[in-house]
């Protein structure tokens, strides 16, 4: 047990003391804050008011569009006298008649620059609602408010527990499971992949040998893997705190633009956006309320256990099986295309997520769970929605059975081919 800790202690060490590991320790950090700010900040700098001459040969909506944040709406007489008077940002709307009462195309022209895709979408959800609106008055005398209170009427559907009445959070739970997924796969393989090109860097400059020579192999194998997994952790640890604070400290500098890019993104509106839009969404304050609420009904101290739990087993298994690839390969190129294969299960479990995600409870997902290959992805997909206690000790189980095994397998090999 004292030899077994010294390795570990020496790997942990040695890898605390790189300057690549405390360097994407905290760069790694300052690029997620940057990347969480940057939208806001981009969208707050790029924001300001276009100009549309509107140019309407059927005197529908002369008048009508209303200005908003993002366009502000100048009539004009004639298509010629538009393009003589805009500007080189401004935008020219022409609604050209037809022989019949309906409208059916309209152009914007631009010189400069393209209109954003919001601003399109203004436009164009403006022209749809104003032209049904004279349909339902002119055509079926009936009046837009009494349509559209009809049209905006809405049934939810609350799936909850019979016992308990919770609610499922379907949607909210769907998307943390992916995140889960995604990240432990690739946290997986990134220190799976560490732990190859350790191996590989000791046999090639033979300190190993002198390793293998002290301790058993078994020994050196789970040190040197333990030494990685509390590497690891620790990153993982720091990246989120490190993160956290970045990102406060952003907000800290210009909460007033974060407090605007909230609301903005609460209040938006989505009455011009068409008929289409406000029938296929939700109320944004709706989603973000829907959203709390879903996150507060997971419990995420046993989704962050769970996720330790998972990742540790996941890599002792799969650092096992790469470590003792790298004892027998000498290509870096041979090594990295049989770690992705040995990586392959848990590539797979992510190709059938949407399967899962289906149906979370099935027998392709519970089977899934129990082999030790694909349980950690399979395992935090299902996680949010509910885990059968029953499959997860199995899962766990069979996870360290057939990382025992793979490490005296793995063992054998590393000795026999580290040192020759």
């Amino acid at each position: 047990m004292k030899k077994l800790m010294l390795i570990l202690r020496r790997e942990y060490l040695l890898r605390l003391r790189r300057p690549s590991f405390w360097v994407l320790t905290l760069l790694v950090p300052v690029v997620l804050a940057i990347l969480y700010a940057l939208p806001v900040i981009a969208a707050q700098k790029s924001a300001r008011q276009a100009t549309v001459l509107v140019v309407d040969q059927t005197g529908l909506f002369e008048g009508a569009l209303v200005s908003t944040d993002e366009v502000h709406f100048h009539t004009m007489p004639s298509l010629d006298y538009a393009r003589q008077q805009a500007g080189k940002d401004d935008l020219v709307l022409f609604i050209p008649m037809r022989e019949t009462t309906i409208p059916r195309d309209a152009f914007l022209y631009y010189s400069g620059s393209s209109p954003s895709s919001t601003l399109q979408s203004t436009v164009d959800g403006q022209l749809q609602t104003l032209l049904r609106n004279a349909i339902l008055e002119d055509v079926y005398q009936v009046e837009p408010s009494v349509y559209h209170s009809v049209e905006t009427t809405n049934i939810k559907l609350h799936t909850q527990e019979a016992g308990s009445g919770k609610e499922s959070f379907v949607r909210v739970k769907t998307v943390v499971a992916v995140v889960l997924a995604i990240l432990l796969t690739l946290t997986i393989v990134l220190f799976s992949l560490q732990m190859m090109r350790s191996v590989q860097e000791e046999k090639q400059n033979r300190v190993a040998e002198v390793l293998a020579s002290t301790v058993k192999p078994v020994q050196l194998l789970v040190g040197k893997i333990s030494g990685v997994a509390l590497t690891a952790l620790t990153q993982t640890v720091l990246w989120i705190v490190l993160t956290t604070l970045c990102i406060q400290g952003i907000q800290s500098t210009a909460p007033d633009l974060f407090a605007q890019a909230r609301e903005q993104q609460e209040h938006r509106s989505l009455a011009t956006k068409g008929v289409a839009a406000t029938a296929q969404y939700d109320n944004p304050v709706q989603l973000v309320d829907e959203t709390v609420r879903g996150l507060t009904a997971i419990h995420l101290p046993l989704v962050a256990g769970m996720f330790l739990l998972y990742f540790l087993l996941g890599f002792l298994l799969y650092g096992a099986l790469l470590a003792a690839l790298a004892s027998r390969l000498d290509n870096d190129a041979d090594a990295l295309q049989w770690a992705l294969l040995t990586a392959l299960p848990l590539f797979a479990v992510l190709i059938l997520t949407p399967l899962l995600l289906h149906n979370p409870s099935g027998r392709l997902a519970s089977w899934l769970t129990v082999i030790p290959f694909t349980a950690p992805v399979a395992s935090m997909l299902r996680l949010p929605f509910g885990l059968p206690t029953w499959q997860t000790i199995l899962g766990i189980a069979l996870l360290l059975i057939t990382f025992s095994a793979a490490a005296w397998i793995a063992a054998r090999s590393y000795r026999r081919h580290l040192l020759s």
